[in-house]
């Protein structure tokens, strides 16, 4: 891992060196979401993240994947052999108003254009609920039935696609679906979405404001963080379908916007997050999981973010989809 040689990067050394040397919790199952919060409360969300990070990184069912894609990325493949393959990206809100925020793939789509894959995008509500765009993805899905497909959604997109694998029928609906890439998606809902409920002054003020605007208040309410919220169950994709998650792991320094450092600072409380998702809750997420080191919930800073997409169209090129032949 490299950094710059500023007080930044010292800190963020001795962070991980501090971490690295932790002798309470030496297992990444040890991490619960309450010893997190607890860890978090008494040394400092930063010190929490990083501490997640190293058992991550250690962790004998998580390391083997890890090591694959660093030495992928350290060393970027060529093009892929031309097939048929198509990456389709399931976007984030405000996706269409916020294209800036990168919900709409752009990156992503570059990569795999460069590779030479063909891409496209599911053309979900900017500002729809959750249950409205997984009906969305499901007929999408039925019109493109005779296509290969690898999705990659976008943070609230991952929510979207969870809850349209949930229904019946879905299997039949997702069986041309090699591989899911899950980028930073809150897919047990967000505690910002609670946080925001909790208090009817803000209730009050944003249901007024999505008036104004003309968007759907379920936009929210659908992102709870609760086991009676429509997030509220354990995700089980198809078994035929490989799932990989690429979760960010900022440190208060790294956020990169001036919305996400305050949900940064409110989610805070209850342990490391990448001011949206919560990081405790990536005990529950089937697959692989890659942790970025600061990396926040916006999957910048982007050079980085290419060279790991790459990376990962190439591990599933080599180990799912048999894209190269």
């Amino acid at each position: 891992m490299l950094f710059r040689r500023n007080k930044s990067s010292d800190y963020e050394s001795s962070l991980l060196h501090r971490a690295a040397t932790w002798p309470e919790h030496p297992t990444l199952e040890s991490l619960t979401g309450k010893t997190l919060q607890q860890i978090a409360q008494r040394e400092g969300v930063d010190f929490a993240t990083a501490l997640l990070f190293d058992r991550f990184q250690k962790s004998p069912e998580r390391a083997q994947f890890i090591q694959r894609i660093n030495m992928q990325r350290r060393s970027p493949g060529s093009s892929l052999a031309k097939n048929d393959t198509k990456v389709v990206i399931v976007p984030g809100a405000l996706y269409v108003e916020r294209p800036d925020m990168g919900g709409d793939g752009r990156i992503i789509r570059e990569v795999a254009a460069n590779l030479g894959l063909q891409t496209d995008l599911i053309p979900l509500t900017s500002f729809g609920s959750v249950v409205k765009n997984a009906g969305l993805i499901r007929v999408w899905l039925e019109q493109h039935s005779q296509e290969r497909i690898i999705l990659v959604s976008l943070s609230k997109g991952g929510a979207d696609l969870k809850l349209a694998m949930s229904a019946p029928g879905a299997p039949n609906a997702f069986r041309n679906v090699v591989a899911w890439i899950n980028v930073c998606g809150p897919l047990s809902g967000s505690h910002m979405a609670n946080w925001l409920l909790e208090s009817r002054v803000r209730t009050w003020f944003f249901r007024w404001k999505f008036r104004c605007q003309n968007r759907d208040f379920q936009f929210v309410t659908d992102l709870r963080h609760a086991d009676d919220a429509p997030l509220g169950f354990p995700l089980r994709p198809p078994s035929a379908m490989k799932m990989v998650s690429l979760i960010g792991f900022p440190l208060r320094q790294h956020m990169t916007t001036r919305f996400s450092r305050f949900c940064h600072r409110i989610l805070a409380t209850s342990g490391p997050n990448d001011g949206t998702t919560s990081l405790a809750d990536l005990h529950a997420v089937p697959g692989e999981i890659y942790p970025v080191w600061g990396m926040d919930h916006y999957f910048r800073p982007e050079s980085e973010a290419k060279n790991l997409v790459a990376a990962i169209l190439h591990y599933l090129a080599e180990d799912v989809a048999q894209l190269a032949r």
